[in-house]
Protein backbone atom coordinates (compact mmCIF):
# COMPACT_ATOMS: atom_id res chain seq x y z
CA UNK A 1 0.00 0.00 0.00
CA UNK A 2 2.79 2.43 0.94
CA UNK A 3 4.67 1.71 -2.28
CA UNK A 4 1.52 2.37 -4.34
CA UNK A 5 0.93 5.70 -2.58
CA UNK A 6 4.59 6.64 -3.09
CA UNK A 7 4.40 5.71 -6.80
CA UNK A 8 1.33 7.89 -7.31
CA UNK A 9 2.86 10.86 -5.50
CA UNK A 10 6.23 10.47 -7.24
CA UNK A 11 4.41 10.57 -10.59
CA UNK A 12 2.80 13.83 -9.49
CA UNK A 13 6.18 15.19 -8.40
CA UNK A 14 7.66 14.27 -11.80
CA UNK A 15 4.88 16.16 -13.60
CA UNK A 16 5.45 19.13 -11.28
CA UNK A 17 9.19 19.04 -12.01
CA UNK A 18 8.59 18.80 -15.76
CA UNK A 19 6.34 21.88 -15.69
CA UNK A 20 8.48 23.99 -13.37
CA UNK A 21 11.74 23.14 -15.15
CA UNK A 22 10.55 25.53 -17.85
CA UNK A 23 10.15 28.38 -15.37
CA UNK A 24 13.24 27.83 -13.18
CA UNK A 25 16.70 26.47 -13.91
CA UNK A 26 17.40 22.99 -12.60
CA UNK A 27 19.61 24.40 -9.82
CA UNK A 28 16.90 26.88 -8.76
CA UNK A 29 14.31 24.12 -8.78
CA UNK A 30 16.49 21.81 -6.67
CA UNK A 31 17.34 24.59 -4.23
CA UNK A 32 13.71 25.56 -3.63
CA UNK A 33 12.50 21.98 -3.58
CA UNK A 34 15.07 20.65 -1.12
CA UNK A 35 14.90 23.66 1.20
CA UNK A 36 11.14 23.19 1.42
CA UNK A 37 11.58 19.40 1.83
CA UNK A 38 13.94 20.05 4.74
CA UNK A 39 11.41 22.42 6.32
CA UNK A 40 8.63 19.85 6.10
CA UNK A 41 10.86 17.04 7.38
CA UNK A 42 11.71 19.17 10.40
CA UNK A 43 7.98 19.75 10.98
CA UNK A 44 7.38 16.00 10.67
CA UNK A 45 10.17 15.29 13.18
CA UNK A 46 8.69 17.82 15.63
CA UNK A 47 5.26 16.21 15.25
CA UNK A 48 6.67 12.70 15.74
CA UNK A 49 8.60 13.68 18.87
CA UNK A 50 6.11 16.06 20.52
CA UNK A 51 2.78 14.49 19.60
CA UNK A 52 3.61 10.80 19.09
CA UNK A 53 6.46 10.61 21.59
CA UNK A 54 8.95 9.08 19.16
CA UNK A 55 12.60 9.42 20.10
CA UNK A 56 14.99 10.71 17.47
CA UNK A 57 18.60 9.96 18.35
CA UNK A 58 21.71 11.62 17.03
CA UNK A 59 23.54 9.90 14.22
CA UNK A 60 26.38 7.60 15.27
CA UNK A 61 29.84 8.97 14.58
CA UNK A 62 30.83 6.06 12.36
CA UNK A 63 27.75 6.67 10.18
CA UNK A 64 28.21 10.42 9.56
CA UNK A 65 30.59 9.98 6.63
CA UNK A 66 28.26 7.41 5.03
CA UNK A 67 25.29 9.78 5.23
CA UNK A 68 27.45 12.66 4.01
CA UNK A 69 28.70 10.66 1.03
CA UNK A 70 25.23 9.53 -0.04
CA UNK A 71 23.80 13.03 0.51
CA UNK A 72 26.63 14.55 -1.53
CA UNK A 73 26.09 12.12 -4.41
CA UNK A 74 22.33 12.68 -4.21
CA UNK A 75 22.61 16.48 -4.23
CA UNK A 76 25.40 16.86 -6.78
CA UNK A 77 24.71 14.01 -9.21
CA UNK A 78 21.40 12.17 -8.78
CA UNK A 79 18.95 15.04 -8.22
CA UNK A 80 20.30 17.21 -11.07
CA UNK A 81 20.31 14.21 -13.42
CA UNK A 82 16.67 13.46 -12.57
CA UNK A 83 15.58 17.08 -13.10
CA UNK A 84 17.52 17.42 -16.35
CA UNK A 85 16.14 14.10 -17.62
CA UNK A 86 12.59 15.22 -16.85
CA UNK A 87 13.06 18.67 -18.34
CA UNK A 88 14.64 17.36 -21.56
CA UNK A 89 12.12 14.63 -22.38
CA UNK A 90 8.82 15.00 -24.17
CA UNK A 91 6.99 12.77 -21.68
CA UNK A 92 7.98 12.48 -18.00
CA UNK A 93 7.02 8.79 -18.08
CA UNK A 94 9.93 8.04 -20.41
CA UNK A 95 12.47 9.57 -18.06
CA UNK A 96 10.87 7.93 -15.02
CA UNK A 97 10.95 4.54 -16.77
CA UNK A 98 14.70 4.71 -17.20
CA UNK A 99 15.31 6.09 -13.70
CA UNK A 100 13.19 3.31 -12.23
CA UNK A 101 15.55 0.73 -13.63
CA UNK A 102 17.15 1.24 -10.21
CA UNK A 103 14.86 -1.49 -8.88
CA UNK A 104 16.37 -4.03 -11.26
CA UNK A 105 19.92 -2.78 -10.66
CA UNK A 106 19.53 -2.91 -6.87
CA UNK A 107 17.99 -6.39 -7.14
CA UNK A 108 20.94 -7.66 -9.16
CA UNK A 109 23.50 -6.03 -6.84
CA UNK A 110 21.73 -7.48 -3.80
CA UNK A 111 21.62 -10.93 -5.41
CA UNK A 112 25.36 -10.72 -5.98
CA UNK A 113 26.38 -9.41 -2.54
CA UNK A 114 23.85 -11.12 -0.27
CA UNK A 115 24.75 -14.73 0.34
CA UNK A 116 21.95 -17.18 -0.21
CA UNK A 117 20.00 -14.85 -2.51
CA UNK A 118 18.97 -16.67 -5.67
CA UNK A 119 17.66 -15.48 -9.00
CA UNK A 120 14.99 -17.90 -10.12
CA UNK A 121 13.96 -18.30 -13.74
CA UNK A 122 10.66 -16.55 -13.01
CA UNK A 123 12.53 -13.56 -11.55
CA UNK A 124 14.90 -13.46 -14.51
CA UNK A 125 11.90 -13.51 -16.88
CA UNK A 126 10.35 -10.61 -14.97
CA UNK A 127 13.56 -8.60 -15.24
CA UNK A 128 13.75 -9.36 -18.96
CA UNK A 129 10.12 -8.33 -19.51
CA UNK A 130 10.68 -5.12 -17.55
CA UNK A 131 13.69 -4.29 -19.70
CA UNK A 132 11.75 -4.96 -22.90
CA UNK A 133 8.83 -2.89 -21.60
CA UNK A 134 11.04 0.09 -20.80
CA UNK A 135 12.69 -0.21 -24.21
CA UNK A 136 9.25 -0.11 -25.85
CA UNK A 137 8.21 2.91 -23.77
CA UNK A 138 11.21 4.99 -24.78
Amino acid sequence: MYAGIAALLIAGRDLFTKNFSKKYSHIEHLLYYYILCGFFIILLAIYKTRIQGETIKFIDRQDIWKYALVACISAIIIAPCQVLALSNCDNPGKSASIVNLNAIISFLIAAYFISGAKIEMRTFAGILLTGVGIYLII
